[in-house]
């Protein structure tokens, strides 16, 4: 799972220093060390999104999943409630269930 982040990291600063190697260009500009110069910074946004989506939706999916399975009966439950089908006692007995 880290081998792909890293890969992308190290692409992008690979690429960032281009034909010239570390020694500088034709043009006579030097390099701008580990983050080339703005590709860097790319590869490493990648990097970060690489390993925050998985992680996003890992949680999402976990805490959606508990959420999900006691929302739904405690809003049927308000709904009788507010139409009238339950009365105090009998609402706040089956809230405590569900909770």
């Amino acid at each position: 799972m880290l081998a792909v982040p890293l890969l992308v990291a190290a692409t992008g600063t690979a690429a960032a220093h281009g034909s010239g190697g570390y020694g500088g260009s034709m043009m006579g500009g030097g390099g701008w060390g580990l983050f080339g110069g703005g590709m860097g910074l790319w590869s490493l946004l990648w990097m970060g999104l690489l390993i925050a989506v998985p992680l996003y939706l890992a949680y999402s999916f976990l805490n959606g999943s508990s959420e999900g399975n006691n929302s739904r009966p405690l809003s049927v439950l308000r709904e009788r409630y507010a139409r009238g089908e339950l009365t105090d006692e009998e609402f706040d007995r089956r809230r405590k269930k569900l909770e």
